[in-house]
C-alpha cells in the first residue's frame, strides 16, 4: 500500500530537523509565525498591514502609519501564537478556560476578550449565519462534549474543532482568528506543523467551511487543510534540507 504523502513529508522533515541548525530552525519559525499573522488578520478584512510591515511591526513594536488597533491586532495574535505552540508542545489540554485565555490575548487592548457575546451577530456574504447569543452556552458546551468524545485522526480533530468555532462564532469578535489558532493547537499537539490559509485562498477556504456550516460534511475542509500542510512540509524541508 502506498504511504500517505502528508506522512512522508512528516517523517522526512523529523529527520532533516535532527541535522539542522537549530537557528535556522527558529528563523524559519519566526518566519512562518509573521506570514501566518499577516494572513489570519488579513483574512478578517478590515486590517490589511502589508507582509514587510507585519515584519518592522514586530521588532518595533509600534509603526506610526497605522491605527493603534490595527497594530495591536497584529502583535496580539503574534503572542497568541506565540502561547499557542508553548501550551501544545507542553501537550497541555484544551478546554473552555484556555480558549477564553487566547481569545483574551488576540482582543487584549481593543475590548474585553474571554466572554462569550451576548449579541446577535451576521457574517456578510455567509449562506449559514450563527447561532443565536442564546444558544451559544449550550452549543459551546455541546462542542466540547463532542471534542472530547471524537473519533478521528489529529487531522480531522483539528478540523473539527476550527470548523466548529467558526460555525458558533461565540464571540463577538475575533473569532476566524480564534478558530485558526485552535486549529494549529491540535496540529502541533499531534506533532504536525502549524499551517496557514493564505489570502489568495481565502474563496476556496470559506466555500469549504460552508459545507460543514450547511451540511456538515467535514471532508472538504479536512482535504483543504491537509493539502495546505503538505505544501508547508514541502516549503520548510526546501528550507532547511539545504
Amino acid at each position: 500500500m502506498e504511504k500517505d504523502l502528508l506522512e512522508v513529508e512528516r517523517q522526512h522533515l523529523r529527520n532533516v530537523v535532527k541535522d539542522c541548525d537549530p537557528k535556522q530552525l527558529e528563523e524559519v519559525e519566526k518566519r512562518f509565525a509573521l506570514l501566518y499573522t499577516y494572513d489570519a488578520v488579513g483574512m478578517e478584512g478590515h486590517n490589511r498591514i502589508p507582509y514587510e510591515d507585519v515584519k518592522r511591526l514586530s521588532q518595533a513594536k509600534a509603526l506610526l502609519e497605522y491605527s493603534e488597533r490595527e497594530q495591536k491586532e497584529i502583535l496580539n495574535h503574534l503572542k497568541a501564537f506565540e502561547f499557542v505552540v508553548k501550551e501544545a508542545k507542553a501537550t497541555h489540554e484544551f478546554n473552555e478556560e484556555k480558549l477564553k485565555d487566547i481569545h483574551e490575548m488576540l482582543v487584549e487592548g481593543i475590548f474585553q476578550g474571554g466572554v462569550y457575546r451576548n449579541v446577535n451577530i451576521n457574517i456578510f456574504g455567509a449562506s449559514h449565519q450563527p447561532p443565536d447569543y442564546i444558544k451559544v452556552y449550550d452549543r459551546m458546551n455541546k462542542f466540547f462534549n463532542n471534542l472530547n468524545h471524537f473519533e478521528g485522526n489529529i487531522l480531522e480533530k483539528a478540523t473539527y474543532a476550527h470548523a466548529s468555532i467558526a460555525k458558533i462564532h461565540p464571540f463577538v469578535d475575533a473569532n476566524g482568528r480564534l478558530a485558526k489558532l485552535v486549529l494549529n493547537y491540535f496540529l502541533m499537539k499531534g506533532d504536525y506543523l502549524p499551517i496557514t490559509v493564505p489570502l489568495e485562498s481565502r474563496e476556496t477556504y470559506i466555500e469549504k467551511l460552508e459545507a460543514f456550516k450547511s451540511e456538515k460534511d467535514l471532508k472538504p475542509l479536512v482535504n483543504f487543510f491537509k493539502a495546505l500542510l503538505i505544501k508547508r512540509y514541502e516549503e520548510e524541508l526546501k528550507e532547511l534540507d539545504l
